[in-house]
């Protein structure tokens, strides 16, 4: 296996701020939906069933905990999430590109790129966190495209990963020419 000519790394800072605002939002909503309707129901209705067993519990301690509950949760997701995000990673090989991304702990899954399958490289930049992505198109494979989200300086590293697929082509058809003309004086005799 050759060796990598450069391994690009997102930036985990924005990918983590984004993922907070998102997964925040969300909480925010399920915590004012709980509030919401202990204002209008009330969870009384809910500790119906454990003052029948002689259990009485606080509808405003349970709504405490539950929101405990569910920060926590959030937090620990957070923070599996800043984990997968550190191990997430773009290698750049002379004929390929690796992507490795990760699920919680564990790395899931390397998805090889050959320079032979892309049809095209473009970027796209976001003006929310100035933001940026990569977009690979694909031809010849199950996926038509791959994207490189929030790499820094993604005009600079596109620019580069067009040269290299370039460069790539340009040597496999200088190889192909040869060896078709080498065929071809072998034909002859």
């Amino acid at each position: 296996m050759e060796a990598p000519i450069a391994e690009i790394k997102p930036n985990i800072k924005k990918a983590f701020i984004l993922n907070i605002l998102i997964v925040g939002g969300g909480v925010i909503l399920i915590i004012a939906l709980l509030i919401y309707l202990n204002s209008i129901v009330g969870l009384d209705i809910f500790l119906d069933t454990f003052a029948e067993l002689g259990i009485f519990i606080s509808p405003t301690a349970v709504l405490f905990y539950f929101i405990g509950f569910i920060l926590f949760i959030t937090a620990f997701l957070l923070i599996l999430n800043y984990v997968a995000l550190g191990k997430t990673g773009y290698t750049i090989y002379p004929d390929k590109i690796v992507y490795s991304r990760s699920l919680f702990i564990m790395q899931i899954s390397d998805k090889t790129v050959p320079y032979a399958n892309i049809a095209k490289i473009t970027y796209e930049r976001k003006p929310f966190l100035n933001t940026a992505k990569i977009i690979v198109d694909l031809t010849g494979m199950k996926e038509n495209k791959v994207e490189l989200n929030f790499i820094d300086d993604a005009e600079e590293v596109a620019k580069k990963l067009q040269e290299l697929v370039r460069e790539y082509r340009s040597k496999y058809y200088a190889r192909y020419s040869q060896e078709y003309r080498y065929q071809n004086i072998m034909d002859r005799y």
